[in-house]
């Protein structure tokens, strides 16, 4: 047999070396890999460290620079000779502060006389505080002396010093140094307190403090604004200590004032940058942060972590791909040197060589049918904005040759206003180096087009952007078939409620009431599109059940029976078989199945309760209720508005109240009276 033979033996051989060095190359090729990509990684961290770094230092820095100006903008009254002789002379009264504005005096005849010309002197100190809050932006300011007491205030009706305040009085005092007191919330947004000592004339100890409020929201949203240096998924939080508990600083939220579960490992005034639970989300960041020298405020840097690694995971792909295509190229080498032993390798190189150099010239010819006979706009700009090359559907389009198009920009093809509009793409695409897929309606040709664009980064070998690739889809047709279906569907909603008023004449009306009103009170809610659009259909659509209901049911004028009941309340059934199978694109039909549920779960069919019932169903259950009190029925007469608004507000476990609150608005509007009245 061949294979014991000489040759069939070096055969053997030859395969099983192959198959020892290809397993070798993939062992060196994998940890080569995975080398590169841990070095690569370490390179991105280090590279996000720094920039962490330079941002939170750079917060502080801004953040203890601005408050350095207002300890100067301070200092024009803790460092005015006159504040500080009437600081001083007041102190010397001792507990006697408050006799500046009773005015009585004490028995010595000198002191008297001491108090009354400080008395006098009060009100022209009052202005020249009034005078400097207004003009340095400060809420208020007070001078409170070394006993705790204030005597000159902005504010006419100020409130005592809290404690904390009295205990911060204390601590300026002592130390002799401004301190800034942390951020609180108030109704008119985030305030800080500064208090600043101020000294005798003679003499470093201070007789007073000086305590002014500064409300710091819009200052604080401009320190936290996004930096140009920070990358997608980075933010900056702000940090203080407020007795003993963290809490984060958003200006921009509710509350403006957030306390943070989980506590910060600060090595001196540094947190170490670090892979972590980010401090309000619930997902994994990279942080880094920095203390503000003059307060107990940090600024925490972070980064999410699943977008800083994107690069990582792309880059592992590739090197992955790479070393793939190495170990391919190693089993090609060994399939080479194989095909060389059997003697057939450069015949067979030549043909596979051949039939590569065909397959490669058929699908240039395909792709250059392709472009030339597809119908989509197919163009490449440079990153300046004009055009290198466009196909010829694009060239057709605009009336032009392909030629004439290249070199012009979207300015001179559509326009400057279009232009812009595109322009605003372009940009995106280049700095986030990411596609982008949009729709615009814009003229070619004086037409009005509807186009689908996916723009898509063009980068050259070394990896840098030179351009980007448009594809330009037209949509006009789908569109307009679209546009033309809504119509239809709009329609079929109107036939099929002119035939559901004519089965009941107690119900003539009604669907178009309960329209108009449901839509007030949708906007009363601020409520989205969507569910506006699908409280208008179903407010249509709520009684189209009860065409397949007895009629001397619907309008027996005494009260039904148990029996009778239950036949009545199987509209709903009626309704889901006949709705079923449409296509609203919204939950029409489940607002329609759940008009009939009430809060407390005593509504039917299913005995929904409270959140279980969507919002466009609990402002539908509302005004079906509200619409059917208001108008007569063949078992009772119309209910005045008043009297049905007050029986809903009366049916607080049944009813959502703010829907009734919302629809008791639209009732009493004059749009309301106007729609009621039609």
């Amino acid at each position: 047999m061949e294979n014991f033979s000489p040759k069939g033996r070096g055969r053997t051989k030859a395969l099983v070396l192959s198959i020892v060095v290809l397993c070798i190359v993939t062992a060196v090729v994998a940890f080569c890999v995975l080398l590169i990509v841990k070095n690569k990684e370490s390179e991105l961290e280090e590279s996000l460290e720094k920039r962490l770094a330079l941002l939170a230092g750079s917060r502080a820095e801004v953040i203890s620079t601005w408050l350095s100006g207002l300890v100067n903008q301070g200092d024009r009254i803790v460092a005015s000779d006159l504040f500080k002789l009437f600081a001083a002379q007041i102190d010397l009264l001792g507990e006697d502060v408050s006799l500046l504005v009773t005015g009585s005096l004490p028995a010595g005849k000198a002191k008297g006389q001491e108090v009354v010309e400080l008395s006098e002197q009060l009100p022209m100190m009052q202005k020249l505080l009034d005078e400097f809050t207004r003009y340095a932006d400060f809420r208020s300011g007070r001078i409170i002396n070394r006993r705790g007491r204030t005597y000159l205030a902005t504010d006419a009706g100020t409130n005592p010093l809290t404690p904390v305040d009295q205990a911060h009085v204390k601590a300026v005092l002592a130390s002799k140094r401004p301190y800034f007191s942390p951020v609180r919330h108030t109704a008119n947004g985030l305030v800080m307190d500064l208090f600043l000592p101020i000294e005798a004339l003679q003499g470093d100890a201070p007789v007073a403090v000086l305590m002014l409020s500064k409300a710091v929201s819009d200052k604080i949203n401009e320190l936290l604004a996004k930096s140009p240096l920070m990358g997608e998924g980075e933010r900056t939080r702000l940090i203080q200590e407020e007795g003993g508990q963290l809490q984060e600083i958003i200006p921009w939220m509710p509350g403006e004032l957030t306390s943070l579960a989980q506590p910060m490992s600060f090595t001196g005034d540094i947190l170490a940058f670090a892979v972590r639970d980010s401090l309000t989300e619930s997902r994994r960041a990279y942080t880094f942060g920095r203390k503000v020298p003059e307060l107990d405020w940090w600024i925490v840097q972070e980064s999410d972590f699943r977008i800083a690694r994107k690069a990582i995971r792309n880059y592992s792909r590739f090197m992955i791909v790479m070393g793939a295509l190495m170990v391919l190229a190693c089993v090609s080498s060994l399939g080479a040197i194989w095909w060389r032993l059997v003697g057939i390798e450069n015949q067979r190189s030549a043909r596979r060589f051949k039939e590569l150099a065909d397959r490669i010239d058929e699908q240039r010819r395909l792709l250059d049918s392709i472009n030339n006979t597809i119908t989509e706009f197919i163009a490449l700009k440079d990153v300046r904005g004009y055009y290198q090359y466009v196909n010829p559907a694009f060239a057709h389009a605009m009336g032009r040759r392909a030629e004439e198009m290249n070199g012009l920009d979207d300015t001179a093809l559509f326009g400057f206003d279009t232009a812009k509009r595109l322009e605003v793409s372009d940009h995106w695409v280049l700095a986030n180096k990411q596609p982008k897929n949009f729709q615009i309606d814009l003229y070619i040709q004086s037409k009005l087009h509807h186009l689908q664009i996916s723009k898509v980064p063009f980068f050259d070998q070394a990896g840098k952007i030179t351009g980007l690739v448009s594809l330009f889809r037209d949509i006009t047709e789908i569109v307009q078939v679209r546009k033309k279906s809504e119509k239809a569907t709009r329609q079929t909603i109107e036939t099929l409620v002119k035939a559901i008023e004519k089965t009941d004449p107690y119900l003539s009306g009604h669907s178009n009431l309960m329209q108009q009103i449901a839509q007030g009170v949708a906007g009363e809610l601020n409520l989205g599109e969507q569910e506006t659009a699908t409280i208008e259909i179903a407010a249509n659509l709520s009684q189209i059940g009860k065409m397949f209901v007895d009629k001397n049911l619907l309008n027996k004028p005494g009260k039904l029976t148990a029996e009778e009941r239950q036949e009545v309340e199987q509209h709903v059934d009626h309704a889901a078989s006949l709705l079923k199978d449409v296509e609203f694109e919204l939950p029409v039909t489940q607002s329609v199945l759940q008009i009939n549920e009430l809060m407390d779960g005593t509504g039917y069919p299913q005995g929904l309760k409270a959140e279980a019932i969507t919002m466009p169903a609990r402002v539908l259950a509302v005004v079906n209720a509200f619409c059917a009190m208001v108008k007569p029925r063949a078992y009772r007469e119309s209910l005045p508005p008043e009297q049905a608004l007050s029986i809903l507000a009366q049916a607080q476990a049944k009813y959502d109240q703010n829907v009734v609150q919302a629809l008791e608005k639209v009732v009493r509007s004059p749009l309301g009276e106007k729609i009621l009245r039609g």
